[in-house]
């Protein structure tokens, strides 16, 4: 766990002592783009596409949008490696298993 030394993360200050550059994301921005992403699911469903192409839209942004929440607004872009494939793992696994569930479905067999 990090501590916090003079309002800056460990992990922002270098061997020598000095703080690390750290570039603040637009938080306004992503929020324009999760309001788009939120405005196309809600018309995709007013399109009436056939449910195929339907559900896996909706399910592409809501990735998307997943993604954005998670490398801005809980900072994994700016975090190690390791925390971002322990955090991404988990959802890699359940899309897999969740595709693999869907081969035995009725419309499948």
């Amino acid at each position: 766990m990090k501590s916090k030394t003079d309002g800056v993360f460990e992990s922002q200050v270098t061997s020598h002592g000095s703080r690390a550059p750290h570039a603040h994301p637009n938080y306004i921005g992503i929020w324009v783009w999760l309001l788009v992403l939120t405005l196309l699911e809600v018309g995709a469903v007013y399109l009436h596409l056939p449910r195929p192409l339907l559900v896996s839209s909706l399910l592409v942004m809501a990735l998307v949008k997943a993604a954005l929440v998670a490398m801005y607004y809980m900072h994994l872009k700016f975090e190690k490696i390791l925390l971002t494939f322990i955090f991404t793992s988990p959802l890699i696994f359940s899309v897999v298993f969740t595709v693999l569930v869907l081969f035995d479905s009725p419309p499948f067999h």
